[in-house]
């Protein structure tokens, strides 16, 4: 198999190949004419063995499938710009674009994670040797010396396309047996598109016409028999929740009701809030240690969408009751394959349950239903609200809640009667509910938190997560990652926090990386003050502070655009902090890029820690962020 990625101006285009296995490159590149006969049937070869590219479907297969019909430098960019500027989707693009499809590639876009970033913004986030933007406008006729360059930033593509499939092996792995299994192609989908993908084969072969569903005006709510509660204010939480018309957003998601946005519900002393992506206990700073006769018990709903929707029978109308027949196949399959040890169904499995959920909410999707939407999102929430209640008037403290689980202070001999009203709970829910425990504790708020298990282990979410379980995800930039392992490190096992950042020899665990609208400028020297405003500081009183402020601001922002001193770095920045840097990094505008003050920018990822590398820096910002969970470094 090869990466790659197609590079088009008016008078130049070219095609890069990197080997996956022995990252040799082949690249094709003509000036102003088509490519040759002789280099069309090479380049075919190379793409008979396979291609996987970044965004391909989207655009390198088009051009592509240009070259190979002969076409030259100029007719191939006109197209290159027609699709740019179109709002066009990958499966439409060759009919709208009246091009003869020639090849088939593996698109890795929809297979990473989280929601769609860039390829340079990926990068950043695996720690990829080297970031780079596109060295000349695209739309520019280029001389050799910068086809040259172009042609070096194409083989960096490559090396970043070919980071993100080696990060993403797994994952095309798990699609190669899906494929296999299904007999579909599955090797460019996402989570959501496989499941949608099998649901449909499952569906068809069940005899089950696979249409979409109607999309509604306003959609309501019905509660189940089960939902109960004991307060009566809370009874008419529901009550109101089935009076009201819930509108839906133009993608056919319904919408939060703003009474229900604003609704806060008490139940001992903690205070939660419904919403479409789940309960959430209104956490701000929490810091929960037992004590010598306690225990801090973690509580979740095993596998809880599915047994939901399973539950409560719910399914979309237009596939009828069928579609429950085969939901509840898949997950019984792959309680099966969990316990005989069969990983790959597993996983496949998995996918299909889990990946369906935000189909129900998209009107282009035939798995499309408002009403199941909500019937599952409302009902967890008021389920656990219910369990919420019933620990609390049995004595137990709920500390916070997240979606699908609790956890539970209280003492370590009512752990059987815990786990009774849990028995009662899950008996009247139909739900199962699966036992933790947690030494510890320390909540930022709901979404920031580090809790410790017996042992030492961690579990740490949002901002304090393991950088080793957030890079693989590729949902989030890097933002100093030994800060958050210092702090870990700490909770875990006592390790000051400066003796994990002294120590530390990776320099990526140093950087932090960020998009930036526009393009990020560095100036590498300390920005002059105007005279006026030295003047001012010297002889305070004489002048307004605030108009002096902003004329100095704004000639500061002028001379970072005007001085040929600065460095254009491109729109994904990295950088570390130094002790040798007096300046920060900036917006094309002027403005200052957030958190950079003492930033200096490393594009190319080093082998070793810098010299002037700011220990004291990561150490102050360690104690910041451990504070904001609530303590005081030195106390735990």
């Amino acid at each position: 198999m090869y990466v790659y990625d197609v590079e088009v101006y008016p008078n130049y285009m070219s095609i890069g190949f990197m080997s996956v296995k022995t990252k040799r490159v082949k690249q094709f590149w003509t000036k102003e004419s088509a490519f040759s006969s002789a280099d069309i049937k090479r380049i075919k070869r190379v793409l008979n063995v396979g291609v996987i590219g970044f965004n391909s479907k989207g655009y390198d297969d088009v051009m592509t499938s240009l070259m190979l019909a002969g076409r030259d430098c100029n007719s191939v960019y006109k197209k290159s710009k027609q699709l740019i500027e179109s709002s066009y989707q990958w499966w439409e693009v060759f009919d709208k674009l009246n091009v003869n499809r020639k090849v088939y590639s593996i698109d890795l876009i929809d297979i990473a994670f989280g929601n769609r970033v860039g390829l340079k913004e990926y990068g950043a986030r695996m720690n990829s040797k080297k970031l780079q933007d596109l060295p000349y406008d695209p739309h520019v006729k280029l001389n050799d010396e910068q086809i040259d360059q172009v042609n070096l930033y194409n083989v960096n593509d490559l090396n970043l396309t070919l980071d993100l499939y080696t990060k993403l092996t797994p994952e095309i792995d798990l699609r190669k047996q899906i494929s296999n299994k299904y007999n579909i192609d599955v090797m460019s989908k996402s989570d959501a598109q496989i499941a949608e993908a099998i649901f449909r084969h499952e569906l068809t072969e069940h005899g089950v016409n696979v249409k979409r569903g109607e999309v509604p005006k306003v959609v309501k709510y019905v509660a189940p028999e089960s939902v109960a509660f004991d307060r009566e204010d809370l009874n008419e939480i529901v009550d109101r929740i089935e009076e009201s018309d819930i509108e839906l957003a133009s993608n056919g998601s319904p919408m939060l009701p703003k009474w229900l946005k604003d609704t806060t519900i008490s139940i001992g002393d903690t205070e939660y809030n419904i919403g479409l992506g789940g309960l959430h206990s209104k956490d701000k700073q929490l810091v929960v240690i037992p004590k010598e006769d306690e225990m801090l018990s973690n509580v979740d709903v095993a596998s809880y969408y599915p047994s939901l929707i399973i539950s409560l029978k719910l399914y979309p109308k237009q596939l009828t009751k069928k579609f429950l027949d085969v939901y509840s196949n898949i997950k019984k399959e792959r309680l099966e394959a969990k316990r005989n040890g069969d990983s790959v169904t597993n996983n496949v499995l998995k996918i299909v349950l889990n990946g369906s959920y935000g189909k129900f909410g998209n009107k282009y999707s035939f798995l499309y239903d408002p009403n199941l939407l909500l019937g599952v999102t409302f009902t967890g929430q008021l389920y656990l609200l219910m369990l919420i209640e019933m620990l609390e008037k049995n004595g137990f403290k709920v500390v916070s809640s997240n979606t699908d689980g609790v956890e539970v202070l209280h003492k370590k001999y009512k752990i059987n009667t815990l786990k009774e009203i849990v028995g009662e709970w899950e008996y009247i829910t139909e739900m199962e509910m699966e036992f933790g425990q947690y030494n510890a504790l320390f909540a930022r708020d709901v979404n920031n938190y580090i809790a410790l298990y017996p042992g030492g282990k961690t579990k740490a979410k949002g901002c304090y997560l393991d950088p080793q379980d957030a890079v693989p995800k590729l949902s989030k930039n890097i933002e100093y990652p030994i800060v958050h392992k210092a702090i870990r490190d700490y909770i875990a096992n006592g390790t000051p926090l400066e003796d994990t950042i002294y120590n530390c020899k990776d320099v990526a665990m140093f950087t932090s990386s960020v998009k930036v609208k526009g393009g990020a400028i560095y100036y590498p020297e300390e920005i002059p003050d105007t005279e006026e405003y030295t003047n001012h500081i010297l002889d305070k009183g004489e002048l307004k502070v605030k108009a002096v402020a902003k004329r100095n601001e704004d000639h500061k922002k002028k001379f970072i655009l005007e001085s040929d001193k600065s460095i254009y770095l491109g729109k994904v920045v990295r950088w570390y902090y130094s002790i040798n840097s007096t300046s920060a990094i900036f917006y094309k505008t002027g403005n200052k890029v957030g958190k950079t003050d003492g930033a200096k920018p490393m594009m190319d990822l080093t082998r070793y820690v810098p010299k002037d590398l700011d220990y004291d820096k990561y150490i102050a910002l360690a104690v910041e962020h451990f504070e904001n969970l609530g303590v005081s470094y030195g106390v735990v």
